[in-house]
């Protein structure tokens, strides 16, 4: 992101939105993989499961976004496939 943004000469309104979009998808995306990845190690005996991984393992069985992924992106009531799709 810090090269992109040093590429932009002239930061216009729509510019600035667009940079704030794409460092929020990067949060959203950190998290996601951190998230991931650490219930595939506690799954797997790696690391001890805690509440965290606990809530996202039942989120991803019943379908519903994570609390976690959900305070990083937009307000929405689709179910968790529904979101990832969009």
């Amino acid at each position: 992101m810090i090269d992109i943004q040093m590429r932009i000469e002239e930061k216009t309104p729509y510019m600035i939105v667009a940079i704030q979009e794409c460092e929020k998808m990067n949060q959203l995306l950190n998290e996601i993989r951190f998230s991931l990845t650490e219930l595939d190690q506690g799954l797997d005996g790696a690391l001890n499961i805690t509440d965290a991984m606990e809530v996202l393992q039942v989120a991803l069985e019943i379908n519903i976004l994570p609390p976690k992924w959900a305070a990083n992106t937009n307000p929405t009531k689709k179910s968790l496939a529904e979101w990832y799709i969009e």
